[in-house]
Formats: structure tokens, sequence, C-alpha cells
């Protein structure tokens, strides 16, 4: 690729060896991979969890027939109107009915009985090492990290959906998730996709734009994305080498953290083999806005004339 040319995810991804596997449990992953994964998806074995989507897995994808929580059993899926919302936990309907829509949302229009397991369990019964874990399944998060103390030793970065309030009965907020993953070594590094409830009332208020980028609602839920302690990653590199090196650099860029990727790189660059090192090196100074670029002297213009 020539010099200057700004060198995409997918194109660095091209040129990782094809041994290099990221192993992915998504739990809760009807619908499939988040769509951030496709520039390195021949690069991500996914491990898949979810009653309502019965998929065999693809290629090197695998299947787990169970729902995972805190312990080996079965518990009742409840499945709601917007099936999005569907729970292992019953809709805290009282607190629900307050806010816009969120009671005909969360009405159980049927529900079944899955088997369940702990997240630990099922990694050494299958063989299998970690590197990323994403759970989203409406208020049971807590309860499946309960169940994950052995798996999260190998994992470097989790996205796990975090409510601020009691959404479902007995669910586990925010803040007990955060001090839960502190206790296992993991610091809080972003927040995405947050999402608002507005409340009902009678002038049918719902989101108006009254300007300086406040929102009206009151915040539900977001997703928590949490990295492994910048001293155990350190550790890691020191101790694994380019495969950890390179995982942990992709993992990071798929969720846009360059900067952290980075620092990855500058810790573990004289590990990799050269033609790695170069590349990686290309790509992050092509992304660093380092050197002259015209795209960039357009954005410059637009955003004082924008200021003035």
């Amino acid at each position: 690729m020539p010099d200057g040319v700004a060198m995409t995810l997918a194109a660095l991804a091209a040129r990782l060896p094809s041994s290099l596997e990221i192993v992915l449990a998504d739990v809760g992953s009807a619908g499939g991979l988040h769509r951030r994964w496709a520039p390195v998806r021949r690069h991500v074995r996914a491990v898949l969890f979810d009653p309502l989507d019965q998929s065999a897995g693809a290629g090197r994808d695998l299947y787990i027939p169970v729902a995972l929580a805190g312990a080996r059993g079965r518990a009742a899926i409840h499945v709601t109107k917007r099936a999005s919302m569907t729970s292992a936990l019953l809709p805290n309907t009282e607190l629900l009915k307050r806010f816009w829509d969120k009671e005909a949302h969360t009405e159980i229009e049927r529900s079944f009985e899955a088997p369940t397991d702990t997240l630990d369990k099922v990694v050494a019964e299958n063989g299998l090492k970690l590197d990323a874990l994403k759970i989203d399944v409406q208020g049971g998060e807590y309860d499946i990290l309960l169940g994950a103390q052995a798996a999260l030793n190998d994992v470097f970065l989790a996205e796990i959906e975090t409510s601020f309030f009691e959404r479902y009965l007995g669910l586990r907020t925010f803040d007990a998730v955060i001090a839960l993953m502190r206790e296992r070594g993991f610091d809080l590094v972003d927040i995405s996709r947050i999402k608002r409830y507005r409340y009902r009332n009678s002038a049918g208020v719902v989101n108006p734009g009254l300007g300086l980028g406040d929102r009206a609602g009151r915040i539900a839920f977001c997703d928590a994305i949490f990295l492994a302690r910048d001293e155990t990653l350190a550790r890691r590199i020191e101790a694994e080498g380019a495969d950890f090196t390179l995982k942990l650099m992709v993992t990071l860029l798929v969720y846009g953290k360059a900067d952290m990727a980075a620092h990855a790189f500058d810790q573990g660059a004289a590990r990799l083999p050269s033609a790695l090192r170069d590349d990686f090196a290309r790509y992050f100074k092509s992304v660093s806005g380092v050197g002259f670029s015209l795209k960039r002297v357009h954005r410059a213009v637009d955003y004082l004339a924008r200021k003035v």
C-alpha cells in the first residue's frame, strides 16, 4: 500500500496470520455478531448463547444451547412483545408503566423453559479459552458474571449491558456490575449505546429538541466496556508475545480504541514479525492525523467555518 494512503482495518486484517483466532463469547447473540466485527470476521471464533436463536453456528463458530446463569439448572424464559426485551427475569411492570411504550414492549407473550449453566462450566467442558466477552440478556448479566470467575481470568475485554434502575425484578444495577468487574481486575473504559426512557404525561411530551444537546428522559441502560488493567495487559504482552499482542490490538481497534491499540503496539512491537510491525506502524500513522492530508485540511476549514 503506497505511503500516504490510509489503511482500513479490513486491509490490515487481511495481512494478519491465518492462525490468529480471537475467541468471543456472545451471550444474547440473536441477530448475529455486531457489525463492528465484520472487518476481522475471519479471525473470530464466536461462541454463541441465545435460547431464541437455535443456530448451529457457522465454520469455526460454536452454538451452545443453554441460557447462561449463575448455576446449572433450568429457568423460565419470558418472551416479550418486543423480542429484544425477552428475559429470564420478569419485567418490573409497576415501574415500567411510568414510561412511554415500555409496558407494552415488555408484555409477556409466552414463556418456555430452558437449561441453564455457568460460563465457567461451558468453557471447561468445551476446552475454550475466551479472549472477549459480550453479555446482553436483559437483566441477568450480574448472575452470569458470578458464574464466570475462571473464564474472566483469560478475557481481556468485556462488553456488558448494564441497567441504571431495576427494569426487571431482581436485576443488579450498573454500580453492582462495575464493582464486581473491578474485583475481577477490570477497569471501565467506556459506555456506549446509552438508552433513555421517557415519562408518560398528559401533554404528550416525549423528546422535544430544546437545544444545547440535552435530551429528555431518564437513562435506563447502556453498554459498559471493560478492559483488563494496564499492568495485567503489559504482563500478558511480555509473557504471551506476538499472539496476544495482535489479538489485543485488533480487538481494541474493533471497538474504536485506536489510542489503546497504539499503546499496546508500543509495548509489544518488538515481539511482532517485522512485516506485521511495519503494517501496524503504517496503520497507526494513517489514523494519527500526523502529516499532510488534503482531506484533513478540508475538515479543518469546515470546522473553522462552523465556529465563525
